[in-house]
């Protein structure tokens, strides 16, 4: 999540929520207190479901529905990162890629067939990159 992402749900929230980001160990160590103050509060089941960077968002003068909203309405697409599981398939379509035939070397080292056609490197065939639910490698 970029910054300015952060900034824009932070803003569009002001005045109906309240954005908590912190540290994860800060967060883990302000749960665990709160779990010996209230042992009732259940606090030690969100402590042990933290997985990541997470924030909090506290609904004052909204429902859970507008905060939702708002999430919805800032959702990015963003680069696939090695060992993710990925949640689309991707794959090169056959035809030109507009670069120079000194470039062969990227595609001969990812087996990619090619070949040469008014001076830019074209693709024999479709090649796939990435398969829906499978752990992106890093040669993706």
């Amino acid at each position: 999540v970029a910054s300015t992402q952060m900034q824009d749900i932070r803003m569009e929230l002001r005045g109906k929520a309240v954005v908590l980001m912190g540290k994860n160990t800060m967060i883990r160590k302000a749960l665990e207190m709160g779990h010996l103050a209230h042992p009732d509060a259940g606090m030690d089941v969100l402590r042990s479901n933290i997985r990541g960077n997470i924030g909090f968002i506290f609904a004052t003068n909204c429902q859970l529905d507008d905060i939702r909203e708002v999430l919805t309405k800032h959702v990015r697409d963003s680069a696939a990162k090695s060992g993710q599981v990925a949640k689309a398939n991707l794959s090169l379509p056959a035809g030109p890629t507009g670069m120079d035939p000194s470039q062969t070397a990227f595609f001969q080292a990812l087996n990619i067939g090619t070949k040469i056609v008014k001076g830019q490197i074209e693709l024999v065939s479709e090649f796939p990159i990435l398969k829906k639910d499978e752990r992106v490698s890093p040669s993706a």
